[in-house]
């Protein structure tokens, strides 16, 4: 009877045990953690990403092509989108916005141009890491990070939410 006992005791022990490593497991597997990435738009292959929170912001400050200066957009997260909260510019013209959306404010103080109060909401950013002037820079948890550290200059980048699970934040995917 003793040794019949220790055989259920034996049992169920390595049951708790598959089970327990099954849920870790599986627990590794789910997303669940919410993440801003960059990804190669053609081959979907992750260049970059971090870990964020339902108020992270962000920005991305290019040089403009034509007139030479600087622009920086301010995006935030909001409900997964990314929303382009604040944009400032030293120069206006060819390519500039030239048109409020409701709400939105033109401010203009030391020779900077900053649209403030937007709205507007994407699902992702597409773009295209200058390779001759543009220098583009995200700007994150108080970093300047060169885009073209992060992809080679002329690749399309796209920049979105995902939640991601522990599994796909060690493996890099």
């Amino acid at each position: 009877m003793f040794m019949s006992f220790q055989k259920g005791r034996t049992g169920f022990r390595l049951f708790s045990l598959l089970l327990l490593l099954a849920a870790v497991t599986l627990f590794c597997f789910i997303p669940v953690i919410p993440s801003l990435v960059i990804r190669d738009t053609l081959s979907h292959e992750l260049m970059w990403s971090r870990c964020i929170t339902a108020d992270t912001s962000f920005g991305i400050r290019w040089t403009h092509s034509i007139h030479r200066s600087l622009i920086e957009e301010q995006y935030r997260i909001q409900s997964g989108q990314i929303v382009l909260s604040e944009m400032s510019f030293h120069d206006y013209g060819i390519g500039m916005e030239n048109e409020l959306s409701p709400g939105e404010e033109l401010v203009i103080s030391d020779g900077v141009f900053r649209i403030r109060h937007m709205n507007r909401i994407f699902p992702a950013l597409h773009l295209f890491i200058g390779q001759v002037r543009a220098n583009h820079t995200l700007l994150f948890a108080g970093q300047e990070i060169p885009l073209g550290t992060i992809d080679r200059p002329g690749s399309a980048i796209t920049i979105q939410t995902e939640t991601r699970s522990i599994f796909s934040m060690i493996g890099g995917y």
